[in-house]
């Protein structure tokens, strides 16, 4: 298993996803934040949604994991916001001692 990771959440909008994304690059709890325009199609409280969104993106070590999620439920606006782990299983050596020298140990 992998060291890294990427952790997925999304917002309603640029200005919604900006204070959050901030805080966690504040906190070192990313290297990176990447920001991508999304249409979401879910189910929500019994009602059919279809939303544009951004997907964001927070490049990390696993280790951090724990406390961005718990930052993430703190800052984020959403009531359930999704928030993901997804292993990076490899990546060039240079990017992720990048990300080790980026985020908090």
């Amino acid at each position: 298993m992998s060291e890294y990771g990427i952790v997925l959440t999304t917002f309603e909008n640029e200005h919604q996803a900006k204070p959050v994304i901030d805080e966690i690059l504040k906190c070192r709890l990313a290297a990176c934040v990447q920001e991508l325009n999304i249409k979401s199609h879910y189910t929500w409280k019994g009602e059919l949604y279809h939303e544009n969104e951004i997907l964001v993106l927070f490049k990390t070590r696993k280790e951090n994991y724990p406390e961005l999620e718990k930052k993430l439920l703190e800052i984020h606006p959403y009531e359930t916001p999704e928030i993901l782990l997804v292993d990076v299983e490899k990546g060039s050596a240079a990017y992720l001692a990048w990300i080790d020298a980026q985020t908090k140990k």
